[in-house]
């Protein structure tokens, strides 16, 4: 690797900079519009979003649909169910699961919600007209599968090639 190449990776121009920083971005000025015009943060709203669209399910599921380890969504849901938006039941068959639940409360907030994420894309994308809007998400999407593939991070494949790994490491692992 040349000084030019390593410069370029260590420079502002770098796309996985831009990618990184505009994820950042989004991600602080979303949490921002939530708190100021809803209460909530954004972690609650993906929480809440999750329940309205399936409602009931466990806590392992809500963690899967939100790429959070369990250890991540607990606090969450104590802060949600502290603030009266979700309870936790304990499921009939399982009484070690809990379910959750979206209170009328939070149902009430969804609207709100809804519109506050509405005006937030508005802003996102103020200026940028409907065709650069296109190749961005298309170039966003070829980027993704670039690096699913390369990386095998398709969630089924990647599990079995982990689980190989982990099994290889363990075997090697006992045989010292």
């Amino acid at each position: 690797m040349t000084l030019n190449d390593m410069a370029e990776l260590n420079s502002e121009n770098y796309i996985g900079h831009k990618i990184i920083l505009a994820s950042k971005t989004i991600q602080h000025a979303f949490d921002l519009e939530l708190r100021i015009n809803v209460g909530i943060t954004m972690a609650q709203w993906r929480a809440i979003n999750a329940l309205a669209t399936q409602t009931g399910i466990t806590q392992r599921e809500i963690s899967d649909k939100l790429c959070l380890d369990t250890s991540s969504l607990i606090p969450l849901v104590d802060r949600l169910e502290s603030k009266k938006l979700v309870i936790r039941m304990p499921d009939h068959n399982d009484r070690r699961i809990n379910k959750l639940y979206l209170t009328k409360r939070a149902e009430a907030l969804l609207g709100q919600m809804h519109s506050c994420a509405h005006l937030f894309k508005r802003y996102l994308t103020e200026g940028i007209n409907k065709d650069q809007l296109e190749i961005t998400q298309l170039v966003l999407e070829r980027i993704n599968q670039n690096l699913e593939t390369h990386y095998v991070l398709n969630s089924e494949i990647r599990k079995m090639v982990v689980e190989s790994q982990i099994a290889n490491i363990n075997s090697k692992t006992r045989a010292t």
